[in-house]
């Protein structure tokens, strides 16, 4: 079979791998559709993260869906022909963190796509069966994609532990920041909900998930255009989905005392300069976003009902053989990309 393989920064080659082989409670499956993440782009770069250990070459990827080819011993609920989003994250189980239900932080993690544990670009692989969630026959595969990031947005909002009637702001409007701002609008039941990015066609993006207000802040001075559009107050919660040093402190700034930021973004730099001040002033709560909390089953919920919809998420859809493109216009921000998807299923 065919997998893509990151050799160095910038060097994704398609290699030849031999047939996955499933063991017990195990399923083979055909990979579908595989979501271009942000996480990805850091590493096709050349970045490392904290204590990862990181090898070379890897096949990345970890938002995806798949149909199941073939069942192992010990395997009840599904069976070839299935349709599956897949859960990214082998957990332990046993652990501390685990056992209280904190699966994202679970320390013994096995996570596709991060060093030295491959991901899902390839065509086949083998994958545990209770990791696996069937779809409906009216949701897609892409459907199956944003599984993953949609229950990155809930645990987001889990963190918030929002009222009906708050205020809140979204600074960085790519696929995740989309997602809170769509649960946000649909779910939260959010009186006021702004929102900033520096490409135009994301905050158009913003305007069509039901931001009230959006600014570039390319162009504005987003502190106080947010400060003036709520009156002096700020918004009760931050959701920042940047990872830079910008949106950070515009996080704090804008928050209103005794609101929270939910810090979304991933930095490329391990050390950014936290506004310890107004923070420390304002009494804010500050939350930590690890991935997603158990939400593949809320998702789906959501997006079987009608109240989550995924149109406009995906942009852009490539072949398997077409990888390194789809990573380049994603790192680029070329030809208004939100979402890009990689379909192993097809080579050319």
């Amino acid at each position: 079979m065919k997998a893509i393989r990151l050799n160095g920064p910038h060097d994704l080659q398609a290699v030849d791998e031999p047939e996955p082989q499933i063991s017990a409670g195990q399923v083979l499956l055909q990979i579908e559709a595989v979501g271009v993440c942000g996480s990805d782009i850091h590493r096709y770069r050349g970045v490392t993260f904290e204590n990862e250990n990181s090898r070379h070459p890897l096949i990345l990827g970890h938002e995806f869906a798949a149909t199941v080819i073939k069942t192992g011993a010990e395997c009840r609920r599904l069976r070839p022909g299935d349709r599956v989003a897949v859960e990214a994250g082998i957990h332990c189980g046993q652990c501390e963190f685990c056992l209280r239900g904190d699966l994202n932080l679970c320390p013994h993690i096995r996570f596709c796509g991060v060093p030295p544990y491959d991901g899902a670009l390839r065509e086949r692989m083998a994958w545990p069966e209770h990791l696996l969630f069937p779809l409906r026959a009216d949701l897609d595969f892409e459907d199956g994609v944003m599984c993953e990031i949609f229950g990155i947005a809930l645990h987001s909002l889990d963190l918030a532990n929002l009222r009906p009637g708050f205020s809140a702001a979204v600074l960085g409007c790519g696929p995740i920041g989309g997602a809170i701002l769509h649960l946000l609008a649909k779910t939260a039941g959010a009186a006021q909900l702004v929102a900033t990015d520096l490409l135009d066609y994301r905050c158009e993006f913003a305007r069509r998930l039901g931001a009230d207000r959006v600014w570039n802040a390319n162009r504005t001075a987003v502190v106080d255009e947010i400060l003036d559009h709520t009156h002096g107050r700020g918004v009760d919660a931050v959701f920042e989905c940047a990872g830079v040093q910008e949106t950070l402190s515009q996080a704090v700034q804008v928050c209103a005392p005794g609101g929270k930021v939910i810090w979304v973004g991933i930095p490329e730099s391990d050390t950014l300069v936290f506004p310890v001040s107004p923070a420390r002033r304002k009494g804010l709560t500050i939350r930590m976003v690890r991935r997603s909390r158990r939400s593949y089953e809320r998702s789906l919920h959501l997006l079987e009902k009608g109240v989550i919809e995924t149109d406009g998420f995906v942009t852009h859809r490539f072949p398997l053989l077409r990888t390194a493109e789809a990573f380049q216009m994603v790192e680029d921000y070329r030809d208004g990309v939100i979402k890009a998807v990689v379909q192993p299923s097809r080579l050319h």
